[in-house]
């Protein structure tokens, strides 16, 4: 009897760290941020093969959203002066970093990697998985290539997600595309053609920084390589023509009966279509 009750007891204490070892293993893996490579393309039928009256419009989110960015450049005024009779500014840049062995630094690595907030919602035109798709339909006489873009993200809970715009006022088409975990990953996609009368609420700069702060503690754990550049005090900023606002555009806005509404489940590494008779939007979400 004394043994038969020392093995329920042993049961117990093993299914007890058991259980919280899960829990604290889930724990450690929503602690880490996941990184997803997002690719899309939107493409129009050239001849519409369909006759039907579209009458429904779409209702599109009054909510705050993400715009896809592009790095600026920054260019020093030394450097320019004196690039053509002194290197100067060239050699003090780098003269605070030794030359390490990449490949013994290389083995100690894990192959574990670590986000950088600092890097996502960047336009990217070089696909990874769609590329030959988009080649595909730019090279077919029956479609129209529209638009085309790829970015980095992280995907939070449905609470906390938020949608990324997309849009394009000469081609006439916007999207709003939204990732969200439950249980499982889902997509919420709202795209259109035409022109949209929507007042955008642009949040990317505040989304980025509050990840940033969540991702400090998980970078202090990874043995980073910090590169200590000797930067002169004095930097110009290269202006870049900024895309045209919405309230520059001369145009009417369009009646948005021509739209994909979907939201469903997903799965990491499969490539999506979501047609309609006029066009469709291709979607590729891909853990990093």
């Amino acid at each position: 009897m004394l043994k038969i009750l020392s093995i329920k007891f042993y049961k117990i204490i093993f299914t007890y760290f058991l259980t919280i070892s899960f829990f604290q293993s889930m724990y450690a893996e929503q602690s880490e941020i996941d990184e997803y490579r997002v690719e899309i393309i939107i493409f129009k039928f050239i001849d519409e093969k369909t006759d039907e009256n579209f009458i429904e419009e779409i209702e599109l989110p009054n909510s705050s959203v993400i715009n896809l960015v592009e790095p600026r450049l920054f260019l020093n005024k030394d450097a320019l002066n004196n690039y053509s009779n002194d290197t100067s500014f060239f050699s003090n840049l780098l003269k605070n970093i030794s030359p390490i062995n990449n490949k013994k630094e290389k083995s100690k690595e894990n192959n574990t990697s670590i986000p950088n907030p600092k890097t996502w919602y960047r336009k990217d035109t070089n696909f990874e998985i769609l590329n030959n798709l988009s080649k595909k339909i730019d090279k077919t006489e029956e479609l129209l290539l529209l638009g085309s873009n790829a970015w980095i993200q992280s995907i939070d809970a449905e609470e906390e997600s938020r949608y990324v715009f997309l849009e394009d006022i000469d081609k006439e088409f916007g999207i709003f595309l939204r990732l969200y975990k439950k249980r499982f990953l889902h997509i919420d996609l709202k795209a259109y053609l035409g022109i949209a009368d929507v007042s955008i609420n642009e949040t990317t700069k505040d989304y980025i920084q509050k990840y940033e702060l969540k991702n400090m503690n998980f970078k202090n754990k990874k043995n980073n390589t910090e590169l200590n550049l000797f930067l002169p005090k004095e930097l110009e900023n290269i202006e870049i023509l900024d895309n045209i606002s919405r309230k520059e555009i001369q145009k009417n806005i369009s009646k948005l009966n021509k739209f994909i509404n979907i939201d469903q489940r997903i799965f990491n590494e499969e490539i999506h279509l979501f047609d309609h008779p006029n066009f469709g939007v291709i979607v590729s979400v891909s853990r990093i």
